[in-house]
C-alpha cells in the first residue's frame, strides 16, 4: 500500500517491470519510475573510471556489510540522543519509526555529503509530524545549533526522496493547539490546566477568524499564551513569551493586533469563555446531527466510488477535518479569499454607479446634439432634391456636396462645456480669491507634512555640503573631463584657475577687463589694416585708368 496524491489515500500498486515503473492500482497514476534490470550495468564517473551502476536492491538473504551496519547503528544512536535531550514522548516506537526513514535515506544515498545529525533530525521530525508530536523544526535546530533554514532544506530534500512531498504529513497545516501544553509548562515551570484551556479557546477563536492560514503556529501560540496568562493574573512580559515560543517580539505584537481586530477581541475574558463554550457545544451538535444534503461533491474524493456528498461540497471525512481545522462556521470572519472577492465586487459596483451618475449629468446636453444631427441630415436631403430639380451642373453639385460635408463636420466636432450654466458645476469652479483661501487652508492642514519636507530638504543640502574632500575632488574631475572646450579666452583662464584652486584668490573682474582691453586693441588694429588695404586697392584702380603700368604698380605694391 502506497499513498497516492490523486486518490488522497493509501492504494495498492501494480508494478510493470518491462517499462520500469510502479503505478496506482486505483487511478493509474505513476508513483515511482525506476529502471530495474537483473544484468549489471557500468557507468563512468568524473575521473573516467568505470564503476557498477544502478541501484542496489538489498535482501535479507544477501546480508549487510559491516560498514553499512555501523552507519545504521550510528544513525540510531543520533536519533536516540536527540529524543532523550528533547524529551520526545514515545520511547522506542518513535525511535524505530525515525530509524526506518533513516535506513531508506541510506539506501537512496541521501546521507552522502550531509551531516549525520542533520539527516537524523529530519527523520525524527517526520516521525513527530506523523504522530502529531508537539515539536517544531526550530526546536531541533536550536538543539543542534544550526540555522533552521539549513535543516529545513535537508527536511524538504528528504521528503522528496521519500516521496512525501504530496503526503498529508507535509501538506496538512500544523495545528497550533498541539504546542499549547508544552509552551505553558515551559513558561510557568509546571502544568497549569486553566491557562492551557484558555489558550486553547483563544487558538480555536483564531482558527474561526482564519488567522491560522499562512502563519506559523509559534506566533499564534505566543499570542494566545500571553493573553491567557494575563487573564489569569500572571504577569509575564512579551520578552519572556518570545523566549519560549521562538518568535520575535514584532511578530508577537502583530498577532495580538490582528486578534484585537476580530469580534472575539472586543469581548471581556468572561464573555469570551461563555461564548467559546456555546460554540463548542454547537459545533459538536452540528457534526453529530448533520444529515447528508443534496449537492455536488467538490473534495478530493469526488472521483472515488461510493463516496456521497455530506455538506458544503464535502464528504463526511473531509467535512469533519474542515471543522477541526477551521474551528467551526459560527461566530467567525469570512475566509480571506472571500473577503478580497467581496471588496473587489463592491469596488466594481461603486465604479459602475459613479459612471452612470456621470452619464446622467450630461444626458440633457447630449439630446440637442442628436437633434441637430438629424436636422442637418434632413437639410442635406432637401438640398440634394432642390439641386436635382433645378438641373444644376456637376460642378455646382460638387460644390453643394462640399458645403454639406462642411456642415456635417461642424456638427461632429466635440462639444465644449464652457457655455454650461449649471449651479452644481459652478460650485467646483473657483476664482482667484477662492484659490488663495483654499491654498491657505491646505497649507494649514498639512503644516506638519510641509515642515517635515522642509527639514528633509535642509538635511539633504547639509549632507551634500558635508561631502568628503575626495568625493568633491572626484566630482570636479568628472565635470572637467566631460566639459567641452572653452568658447572664450576668459573661460579658458577661469577653468585653469578653478582646477588649480586659485579662482577664489584672484579678482576675476580685472581678468575679464584685461581680456576686454586686448580684444578692443586687436579689433582696432584689424580695422586699420582693412582700411589701408581698401585705400591701396582704390589707388590701384585710379592709376590703371590713367594709363600707369599695372605690372609696375603691382610690383611696387607687393614688394614695397
Amino acid at each position: 500500500m502506497v499513498y497516492c496524491s490523486h486518490c488522497g489515500d493509501y492504494s495498492p500498486t501494480i508494478p510493470d517491470l518491462d517499462k520500469g515503473y510502479i503505478c496506482c492500482g486505483m487511478c493509474g497514476k505513476i508513483i515511482d519510475q525506476e529502471i530495474y534490470s537483473s544484468e549489471p550495468t557500468f557507468i563512468k564517473d568524473k575521473s573516467g573510471q568505470s564503476r557498477l551502476g544502478g541501484i542496489i536492491l538489498r535482501s535479507i538473504e544477501s546480508g549487510y556489510s559491516a560498514s553499512y551496519e555501523r552507519t545504521l547503528a550510528k544513525g540510531r544512536e543520533e536519533i536516540r540522543y536527540i529524543v532523550n535531550c528533547l524529551e520526545v514522548a514515545g520511547g522506542d516506537s518513535i525511535i524505530d519509526e525515525a530509524h526506518k526513514f533513516y535506513q531508506i535515506a541510506i539506501d537512496k544515498n541521501f546521507t552522502r555529503g550531509r551531516r549525520t545529525t542533520h539527516v537524523a533530525a529530519a527523520c525524527l521530525y517526520i516521525a513527530c509530524r506523523r504522530n502529531k508530536k508537539a515539536y517544531l523544526l526550530i526546536d531541533f535546530s536550536d538543539y543542534l545549533q544550526v540555522n533552521v533554514y539549513v535543516l529545513g532544506a535537508v527536511f524538504l530534500q528528504l521528503c522528496k526522496v521519500l516521496q512525501l512531498s504530496e503526503h498529508p504529513i507535509v501538506q496538512t497545516i500544523v495545528d497550533p493547539s498541539l504546542f499549547i501544553h508544552r509552551f505553558t509548562e515551559r513558561l510557568l515551570g509546571k502544568k497549569n490546566n486553566a491557562v492551557s484551556e484558555t489558550a486553547l479557546r483563544i487558538v480555536a477563536s483564531m482558527k474561526r477568524d482564519w488567522m491560522q492560514t499562512g502563519r506559523k503556529p509559534s506566533g499564534l501560540c505566543g499570542a494566545a499564551l500571553y493573553i491567557a496568562a494575563l487573564s489569569h493574573g500572571l504577569d509575564y512580559s512579551k520578552s519572556e513569551i518570545v523566549n519560549v515560543v521562538h518568535v520575535c517580539e514584532a511578530t508577537l505584537t502583530k498577532r495580538l493586533i490582528e486578534f484585537e481586530n476580530t469580534q472575539s477581541g472586543l469581548l471581556t475574558i468572561e464573555e469570551f469563555l461563555v461564548r467559546a463554550d456555546e460554540l463548542d457545544k454547537e459545533m459538536t451538535r452540528s457534526i453529530s446531527k448533520q444529515l447528508p444534503k443534496d449537492g455536488g461533491l467538490l473534495c478530493k474524493h469526488k472521483e472515488q466510488k461510493g463516496v456521497v456528498h455530506f455538506a458544503h461540497g464535502l464528504c463526511k471525512k473531509c467535512f469533519e477535518k474542515f471543522m477541526k481545522i477551521s474551528g467551526g462556521l459560527d461566530w467567525g470572519s469570512e475566509p480571506p479569499a472571500f473577503q478580497r472577492a467581496e471588496m473587489k465586487r463592491k469596488r466594481a459596483e461603486a465604479q459602475i454607479e459613479e459612471s452612470c451618475s456621470t452619464f446622467s449629468l450630461f444626458d440633457d446636453e447630449s439630446t440637442p446634439t442628436m437633434q441637430d444631427r438629424n436636422t442637418s441630415k434632413i437639410f442635406s436631403d432637401e438640398m440634394q432634391d432642390e439641386t436635382q430639380a433645378s438641373g444644376v451642373t456637376d460642378k455646382e453639385g460638387h460644390e453643394s456636396d462640399v458645403l454639406l460635408d462642411e456642415i456635417d463636420k461642424g456638427n461632429t466636432e466635440p462639444e465644449s462645456l464652457s457655455d454650461i450654466d449649471d449651479a452644481e458645476v459652478d460650485v467646483y469652479l473657483h476664482n482667484e480669491e477662492e484659490k488663495h483661501y483654499k491654498k491657505i487652508i491646505w497649507e494649514e492642514m498639512n503644516k506638519e507634512y510641509l515642515e517635515e519636507l522642509a527639514l528633509k530638504e535642509a538635511s539633504r543640502k547639509e549632507a551634500e555640503e558635508r561631502v568628503p574632500r575626495k568625493v568633491r575632488k572626484r566630482k570636479l574631475e568628472e565635470e572637467n573631463k566631460n566639459a567641452g572646450p572653452a568658447k572664450t579666452p576668459f573661460e579658458a583662464t577661469f577653468n585653469v584657475l578653478k582646477k588649480k584652486g586659485l579662482a577664489s584668490k584672484i579678482n576675476l573682474d580685472a581678468v575679464g577687463d584685461l581680456y576686454t582691453m586686448e580684444d578692443s586693441t586687436f579689433e582696432k588694429e584689424e580695422a586699420e589694416k582693412e582700411e589701408k588695404t581698401c585705400n591701396e586697392f582704390a589707388e590701384f584702380e585710379e592709376n590703371a585708368e590713367n594709363g600707369v603700368d599695372k605690372f609696375e604698380f603691382i610690383d611696387e605694391f607687393v614688394f614695397d
